[in-house]
């Protein structure tokens, strides 16, 4: 698969998921990334699905010599499942 194949799939996987949380809200989309305190267990950082998509799609146009590892490829297979939506934005259920 070529870089422009990779950036394309990158991006609407972007639009695949603000779809979803247009529909379902933008607080229920999930963490792909979480630091907590080992002491309180509080959360102190955190980078959701979409974020993840965005950094490895920004880092695609901007480093050309960068491509992603085969397991970035199996992660974003599974949040195009993950963020799979039959309600279009417009629609009225």
């Amino acid at each position: 698969m070529d870089r422009r194949q990779i950036i394309d799939k990158l991006d609407t996987l972007k639009e695949r998921i603000e779809d979803w949380a247009s529909i379902n809200g933008y607080d229920n989309l999930d963490n792909s990334d979480e630091r907590k305190n080992t002491e309180t267990g509080e959360l102190i950082w955190r980078r959701t699905d979409w974020e993840y998509v965005d950094d490895t799609y920004n880092t695609m146009i901007n480093e050309k010599d960068w491509y992603p590892h085969p397991k970035a490829f199996k992660k974003m297979n599974i949040l195009w499942k993950k963020y799979y939506s039959t309600e279009k934005i417009g629609d009225s259920y």
